[in-house]
């Protein structure tokens, strides 16, 4: 009890800790109780295990970090966890019952939903517990061979990790409250907790229509952006003395419904997984493909965030990201000094992987239309005074002019160079580093 009572008073003085600003640093890990050279042989098996970023934070400071904390990585199924955040706030409101069903929502699909598949409510979604095994956008292969028939378990009786039931509650969200998500997102969470990369430009959504009348809605987001949603949830939902997210949420969307057959202390809360660091220290995460995490260790007041580069198809297995979490608390020492030095986080932005060059904005608008990049159809927009692309299947990416008429596609580095027809005209968009 003694140490959950610390924890609950070092979350309210962690609410005052960012304020919405940039991150602050200890001066050196031993300021908050942790051992450099420790850390310093975890990052090297950071890098040998393909992690692309990684933040350690600890009472609401980071005590170290690797890799390019900035660049906007896919977030894969971490938008889950994201989505259940914002669940939070309207069912709190009383905006949602999360006890209405899909029924009295007028819920159907492609392939009409039977009177049972119609009977799970909005918190068997949350659960991944519907029973409604109907086709959804953006699943992985693994998923389709996974999916149980339809019919074949009734609501709450059966978990299945179910992207028709993400993709379903994003939907019922926007019909509940008549707000775009990723700009309710945006408005309710990123700018309250001050996240300093986010844009509107990073996010998009996929429809599958033959499969689905509900599309997936994937994000790309920064290590260090990630790392405010889970000190978010550390801190009960509370920021900068602002409750934006009730603590019995918080509560209730990390407690798991579900568990492991083999590992009773991993489970699955709404859309928030638990337990799968370990159970020396009490966690949730929010998990997504390569090991995309977001772990929270609540009882400990740290959180930690790991990024992989799916743009190069890299990722991080499973049991070696659980490997660098232990590696990282065998170098903890103890608490933090009385006093720590703190400093500002350096961390600037992402770097291309090649020169940008200066081109006139004249110029540039030059190739502003619509064209083809791997036999899809792609556009290209003016916007913000810059280039940006827009694909149907990654979503949007500002150019980075890297020579004639080549470009890079920022936070992916994709090299692209528009094809010219023998008239002069443009006609393609040609991926060099494919």
């Amino acid at each position: 009890m003694t140490r959950i009572l610390t924890s609950l008073i070092c979350c309210l003085l962690l609410a005052a800790g960012l304020n919405g600003q940039s991150w602050m640093q200890y001066a050196t890990p031993e300021e908050a109780g942790w051992s450099s050279a420790k850390i310093e042989a975890a990052w090297k098996y950071a890098d040998e295990i393909g992690s692309a970023a990684f933040m350690l934070i600890h009472d609401g400071k980071v005590v170290a970090h690797h890799g390019d904390i900035t660049r906007r990585f896919m977030c894969h199924s971490v938008r889950k966890s994201l989505l259940s955040a914002l669940y939070g706030i309207y069912v709190d409101q009383g905006v949602i019952d999360h006890d209405k069903t899909l029924a009295e929502l007028g819920i159907d699909d492609v392939h009409q939903l039977t009177k049972q598949e119609k009977s799970a409510t909005i918190r068997d979604l949350l659960k991944a517990r519907s029973g409604v095994f109907h086709p959804a956008a953006y699943e992985t292969e693994a998923m389709k061979r996974a999916r149980p028939a339809r019919g074949s378990h009734p609501p709450n009786t059966f978990w299945y990790y179910n992207n028709w039931d993400f993709n379903t509650l994003c939907a019922i969200l926007m019909q509940h409250t008549g707000k775009d998500f990723f700009e309710d997102f945006k408005a309710q969470i990123a700018d309250p907790v001050g996240m300093e990369d986010f844009r509107l430009s990073d996010t998009y959504y996929h429809l599958e229509a033959e499969h689905s009348r509900y599309p997936a809605y994937p994000f790309r987001m920064s290590a260090r952006d990630l790392a405010r949603v889970g000190q978010l949830f550390l801190q009960r939902g509370m920021w900068n003395g602002r409750q934006l997210i009730s603590p019995s949420w918080v509560t209730e969307s990390t407690t798991a419904y579900s568990h492991n057959t083999r590992r009773e202390d991993q489970g699955y809360g709404y859309m928030w997984w638990t337990g799968l660091y370990g159970s020396t220290y009490p966690n949730y995460s929010a998990q997504g493909v390569g090991n995309q995490a977001v772990i929270v260790f609540p009882q400990d007041n740290v959180v930690m965030v790991n990024r992989a580069n799916t743009f190069q198809r890299q990722s991080v297995n499973g049991d070696d990201l659980r490997r660098l979490t232990e590696m990282l608390w065998a170098a903890r020492t103890g608490a933090p000094v009385s006093k720590p030095e703190v400093v500002p986080l350096e961390a600037g932005p992402a770097q291309p992987p090649m020169p940008v060059v200066a081109v006139p904005a004249e110029q540039l608008r030059k190739y502003v239309g619509s064209y083809e990049l791997n036999d899809a159809p792609v556009s290209v927009y003016w916007q913000d005074g810059r280039l940006l692309i827009d694909t149907p299947f990654a979503g949007k990416f500002y150019l980075l002019p890297a020579g004639s008429d080549t470009f890079l596609a920022e936070d992916a580095w994709y090299e692209l160079r528009f094809q010219r027809k023998d008239d002069g005209t443009l006609s393609h968009v040609i991926e060099l580093n494919r």
